[in-house]
């Protein structure tokens, strides 16, 4: 296998993955060179099969021929430095090929999709008396909770502030909630949100990512949602805010080899 910079794919290299695969996404951006990742491939010219893991999460994308044998290979090869999620639709034969022991195995629900007809503007327009809703800036990036992860996941601030959107809530000055975006890929681009412990249960994160949704919809973007099965609140969250059933998929996750 060999390892390729974004500057080095090709579009029959891209083609190799399914754009409905849960989380797709994630994967399209490192190949354009848009988010941190890793790019792995039998062949730069005339690939048969190609590897994807994203920096945020450690998850692995798969394109072409991949069978159980490569994929052991795969995850193995990049344990070595650092942690590999993978996820797999039910039917998909590589969600029962015998791996690993990984440290964790769940239920996962993609949300590709919000309904257009679930209004938004009520939501943020509900905001708490105290509580100020603005749109990410460079100054608030900093103070973010997630401000290394963010980093990371985008290399510099330059190219956090210019590819990914966000809103930020305060309270006495202080970030309680933020609802935040990934890099767009396709027209399309993910949205998550985090509140803080003391300041939940008030609506804050839908009040956040309605503002955000809409904004990206604003853009020509459409937004989409991943989290675990047994995350409840963030499983209404998407509810509440159109995203209707997700489709469940196996998610399974390894650490980095000691």
């Amino acid at each position: 296998m060999i390892s390729l910079s974004p500057e080095a794919v090709t579009p029959a290299l891209a083609a190799l993955f399914d754009p409905k695969h849960p989380t797709i996404g994630r994967a399209f951006t490192v190949l354009a060179g848009v988010s941190q990742g890793q790019i792995l491939a039998d062949d730069a010219a005339a690939p048969r099969w190609a590897a994807v893991r994203e920096a945020t999460y450690g998850t692995l994308y798969l394109g072409g021929r991949v069978d159980g044998v490569l994929l052991a290979e795969l995850l193995e090869h990049l344990r070595q430095s650092g942690d590999v999620g993978l996820g797999c639709w039910p039917d998909d034969p590589l969600a029962t090929v015998p791996l690993a022991e990984p440290h964790y195995d769940g239920r996962t629900l993609f949300f590709p999709v919000r309904s257009p007809d679930v209004a938004l503007a009520p939501f943020f327009q509900a905001l708490p008396p105290g509580y100020t809703l603005v749109p990410r800036d460079e100054r608030l990036l900093a103070q973010s909770p997630d401000y290394a992860g963010t980093l990371a996941t985008f290399g510099s601030v330059e190219a956090v502030m210019r590819l990914s959107r966000g809103i930020v809530i305060q309270h006495d000055d202080q970030i309680v909630a933020e609802a935040s975006t990934g890099a767009p890929a396709y027209g399309q681009i993910e949205v998550g949100v985090a509140t803080h412990d003391h300041y939940r249960q008030r609506g804050l994160a839908t009040v956040a990512c309605a503002a955000l949704i809409s904004a990206c919809e604003a853009e020509g973007l459409a937004t989409w949602w991943d989290c675990a099965a047994q995350n409840l609140a963030s499983v209404q969250l998407a509810g509440r805010l159109g995203y209707g059933s997700g489709r469940e998929y196996r998610y399974r996750w390894w650490q980095r080899l000691a």
